[in-house]
């Protein structure tokens, strides 16, 4: 079919799109550097999220629906707060753009993939970075 709902707002390309498990947001970002949250009923914009110096990459929610995780080409992984668009944890380590970012189950730690070839667990309550997995040999573009 036809196209059900057009959300406008971002200036450049967008990179990244996430709904929340219910269906009740849309969270976007791109190269603005702003992640936006949509109504997913009526398009209309409830937040944007401002903080990254680059364009946004990926983006993942919690399973509550209560975090934004993104990742950035300014090299950091933020955490937000879904409900009122506040950063709350800013996690730096890589060397390259940040690609790709995952949530576990209850958001207690991030996964974040880069240009620099590396993936990093990170604890999201700290934003210490556990560990960091070696091996790949050219940069590792997402995270499922």
């Amino acid at each position: 079919g036809e196209c059900a709902l057009v959300m406008r707002g971002h200036e450049g390309g967008v990179f990244a799109v996430d709904v929340t498990r219910d269906g009740t947001a849309v969270f976007s970002g791109g190269e603005d550097s702003i992640i936006r949250k949509w109504d997913a009923d009526n398009g209309a914009e409830l937040l944007m999220m401002e903080g990254h110096e680059s364009w946004v990459m990926c983006l993942s929610i919690s399973l509550d629906g209560k975090t934004v995780c993104s990742g950035s080409g300014d090299e950091t992984v933020r955490l937000w707060d879904a409900s009122t668009g506040e950063s709350s944890r800013v996690m730096s380590g890589h060397s390259g753009c940040v690609n790709g970012v995952a949530l576990n189950t209850n958001a207690s730690l991030v996964y974040s993939g880069s240009y620099d070839n590396y993936i990093r667990e990170w604890d999201a309550m700290s934003g210490v970075c556990l560990r960091t997995l070696l091996g790949h040999t050219h940069w590792v573009s997402s995270l499922c």
